[in-house]
């Protein structure tokens, strides 16, 4: 299908995953080594490196998934009481600044406990040996983003067939009657309900996808841009379906990550987000504003964490937006307190891996 021109710049992500090396055991290709050395195998990490694993922290029918609130009249005495309230991360994290010095009051903390990896004669897989975790972690530091992590086709295939297979719950009714994919049709399901995203529940139950939890390239590039371990780790496996469904609608139905907005569920956050489909624009492709995670405008931080394209284009430049597009399989990282936004599926279905690294 010809696509239409767009004045947006369009980042087309390498159609190469990094390669693989050999076979393992079962004769399925191995995954090259990323010449990451931990002293422990990972299966042996503290429960703080695999929150994942008990399942207390990963994600469940009632976590959709959706970095902000669906906020409504926001006010300053809003942030005067969450501030106030287990809930002050929703305040203090939108500042850099406090970000800052949260990280490093982590890294002090982390000095004087006994480390819980380090350098060592083990040696572990990993799905991207070919990464450069300093020049990743500098472009997210500069630009909010890198773009070109990408998966290998069988561990794609893997995370597409459990998706397949599953049971789905509605964004907008997470404990309602469940579906599979093939029962929607044009954005709405057998029983006649309108269905613009359709989640799975604890993702991590498919190896490939714990496999990704606990990849030490992965783990590193989240260290060294906290400057610490993440406290939190959640896995979200959804799917967006294509329809004409307009926007509103949509928002009706809770799926308001269509609008610009930035993350405030922690002090750091940093999401490796995975395409299990084609995606382009017209699919649900990600779109987002460059270099706009240091730095908001006092209005921005005070109030809502949603802004509209025309607020986000006259302070950060529509140039600096762009819509990331790939084949199955592409990859990227980025701190989510930048404004970013899902576009409306229009002609096709999307399946995206999320892995969201908190605090």
């Amino acid at each position: 299908m010809r696509r239409e021109a767009d004045e947006n710049l369009a980042f087309n992500a390498p159609t190469e995953p990094y390669p693989a090396s050999g076979t393992d055991s079962s004769g399925n290709p191995a995954i090259g080594l990323g010449g990451i050395e931990l002293k422990y195998p990972l299966s042996c990490w503290p429960e703080m490196m695999i929150p994942a694993r008990n399942g207390a922290q990963c994600t469940d029918r009632k976590n959709l998934g959706v970095g902000y609130s669906e906020e409504k009249n926001v006010t300053l005495a809003t942030l005067v009481t969450k501030a106030l309230s287990k809930d002050s991360t929703y305040v203090f994290g939108r500042f850099h600044s406090i970000r800052i010095a949260y990280s490093a009051a982590r890294r002090a903390a982390e000095y004087f406990q006994p480390p819980q990896w380090r350098a060592g004669t083990w040696s572990f897989p990993t799905l991207f040996p070919a990464a450069d975790v300093p020049e990743i972690v500098k472009s997210i530091r500069k630009e909010a983003v890198f773009v070109g992590l990408n998966l290998p086709a069988y561990v794609v295939e893997e995370i597409k067939e459990f998706a397949l297979r599953q049971p789905l719950h509605a964004i907008y009714d997470p404990n309602g009657p469940t579906f599979r994919y093939s029962d929607v049709s044009d954005g709405t399901a057998a029983d006649g309900r309108r269905m613009p995203v359709g989640g799975v529940s604890n993702p991590e139950r498919c190896p490939a996808v714990q496999r990704l939890i606990d990849d030490p390239v992965l783990r590193s590039i989240v260290r060294e841009y906290f400057g610490h371990e993440p406290r939190k780790i959640i896995a979200l496996l959804h799917w967006s379906f294509g329809s004409p469904m307009d926007d509103e609608e949509r928002r009706h139905l809770k799926h308001i990550v269509i609008d610009y907005h930035y993350d405030v569920d922690g002090y750091n956050l940093l999401y490796a987000s995975f395409y299990i489909t084609d995606t382009d624009r017209y699919s649900g492709a990600h779109v987002m504003m460059k270099r706009s995670h240091n730095r908001k405008p006092l209005r921005m931080l005070i109030g809502s964490v949603r802004a509209s394209v025309d607020a986000v284009y006259k302070y950060f430049g529509k140039e600096n937006e762009i819509i990331i597009e790939g084949p199955a399989g592409t990859g990227f990282v980025q701190d989510t307190s930048c404004y970013h936004r899902a576009s409306p599926p229009t002609r096709g279905d999307r399946l995206m891996l999320a892995i969201r690294f908190i605090n």
